[in-house]
């Protein structure tokens, strides 16, 4: 495995490999679980040099706290990486991406970005799509591989992709679950073990919304009534729980034919904020 800090030695490396392998590209923040692996794994399969990048993006975070809180765990990482049998890894300084000025780039794709996480973490999309720019200038790969737990994200990279870079296939993998159900997340590591009990509520309640919208109950009734079964705890602080239509991140109060729906759902369990998703499949 080759780990590279610049662009120039990572764009050296590949420049000398791209006759040959076709490269997969897994972004990642580090702190990395079997969900980031998953990814790699996915990759590997499709792909002859397989990329990852651990990078902690400061100008996504639009609370300071949150960036110096998020974990950092860089020598265990390119353990895991290696046992994976991960090609390359670049971890680069925020001055390789950035330069001297590390600002996001402001951008325009809708309400997809304005909506949800979007409202909640004002900028944080605009952080988003800078970097995830700025790695793909970097790596040129010809795919990506980003987890269905951050949804959003996922639908505002394609947004990206779409517009400038045509010919880059996005994969968009299943989210990888805890035995109980939880999301496998970075920030789990700042739970407490009572706390990771508890936000397998979070999980629960996607569950008991999602059978109750398939049987036909209303669905801010089946929502209301699952937030009040599973996460009516004073460490829960719900932030949207909502059925949404994925291919446009609009809320749904009806679900119409030939439409894929999923639900979201965003909480803090303590002081540690989650996402996570379900998607609404019909029986």
């Amino acid at each position: 495995m080759f780990v590279f800090t610049t662009v120039n030695d990572l764009q050296h490396f590949i420049s000398s490999h791209a006759s040959k392998h076709r490269i997969g590209f897994v972004p990642t923040m580090g702190a990395l679980h079997a969900g980031h692996l998953s990814l790699i794994n996915a990759s590997k399969h499709n792909h002859e040099l397989t990329v990852c990048s651990i990078f902690v993006n400061p100008t996504q975070f639009n609370n300071p706290s949150d960036l110096e809180k998020y974990p950092r765990t860089l020598s265990q990482d390119l353990k895991l990486l290696a046992e994976t049998g991960c090609d390359v890894v670049f971890t680069p300084e925020p001055e390789q991406l950035y330069g001297s000025d590390i600002q996001a780039q402001i951008y325009d794709y809708g309400e997809i970005m304005n909506s949800f996480e979007g409202a909640f973490r004002p900028g944080h999309f605009n952080g988003v799509i800078t970097v995830v720019k700025k790695l793909f200038e970097a790596v040129k790969p010809d795919a990506a591989y980003f987890g269905s737990k951050d949804l959003q994200q996922c639908m505002v990279v394609s947004q990206l992709i779409k517009r400038e870079f045509p010919n880059l296939k996005l994969h968009i993998m299943p989210t990888i679950r805890e035995e109980n159900g939880l999301a496998m997340s970075s920030r789990n590591t700042r739970l407490s073990d009572t706390e990771k009990i508890l936000a397998t509520g979070l999980y629960k309640a996607m569950n008991n919304a999602a059978e109750n919208i398939k049987n036909e109950v209303d669905i801010n009734a089946a929502i209301n009534a699952a937030a009040y079964k599973y996460l009516n705890n004073p460490l829960f602080k719900i932030e949207y729980f909502n059925l949404i239509n994925t291919e446009n991140f609009n809320v749904a109060n009806a679900i119409q034919p030939n439409c894929n729906y999923a639900i979201i759902i965003a909480c803090w369990c303590g002081e540690v904020r989650l996402i996570d998703n379900l998607p609404l499949v019909e029986t």
